[in-house]
């Protein structure tokens, strides 16, 4: 009964928080998350973070396209993603609506030197879609010990920085065994940066 309890009391936390989206008294998610309760669960968890809109939710599986499988919050917000790398997003405002990853997960695995384009497409404040080319470059690989949530693994952090006339972004990635256990990446101007973690495998 008592994993039970702490199972709802964990969903009720990660379902409502994107709930809590612009509220400055709103809860901080990771001060009630333990591992004892993350350990009850049985599927796939990812914790969403975007600090620019101050929101945060869990995210599970939702859907398999392929290489692309999209994850969704308690509220409907998806997240879609190519091996790890971001592709898509709906329900943020000004979505990221796709990018072109493929020459990104050619460099995460080592295979490219030197820039490489990237092309994005997202919503602006008017809901009309804007493109945007970067040439992006691997600027720091480096192995990493991180922890989630009173758990260490092993990775190795990948940096890539991107250019775009006007903007620079730098997108983090964090991967170890086959996992993309973290990653910061860029989706849009009005939501900047998408933070995950892997909670659960």
């Amino acid at each position: 009964m008592g994993a039970v309890l702490e199972m709802m009391r964990l969903a009720a936390i990660l379902g409502l928080a994107l709930l809590a989206a612009c509220n400055p008294t709103a809860p901080d998610v990771r001060s009630q998350i333990t591992r004892a309760q993350l350990d009850q669960v049985k599927e796939p968890l990812l914790l969403a973070e975007i600090k620019q809109l101050g929101t945060a939710a869990g995210v599970t599986p939702l859907a398999q396209n392929g290489d692309v499988v999209t994850w969704q919050t308690g509220d409907r917000v998806t997240l879609s993603f190519r091996d790890g790398v971001l592709v898509g997003s709906r329900g943020l405002g000004q979505d990221l609506i796709s990018a072109d990853v493929g020459n990104t997960l050619v460099a995460l695995r080592g295979g490219a030197a030197g820039y490489y384009p990237k092309f994005h497409s997202y919503l602006d404040g008017e809901h009309q879609t804007q493109f945007r080319s970067f040439q992006c470059r691997i600027t720091a690989r480096a192995p990493e010990t991180i922890e989630i949530f009173e758990r260490r693994h092993a990775t190795t952090r990948i940096e890539e920085t991107c250019h775009s006339p006007g903007l620079e972004v730098v997108n983090r990635f964090w991967q170890g065994g086959g996992i993309m256990w973290k990653s910061q990446q860029w989706v849009s101007p009005f939501v900047g940066y998408l933070l995950t973690e892997r909670l659960v495998r």
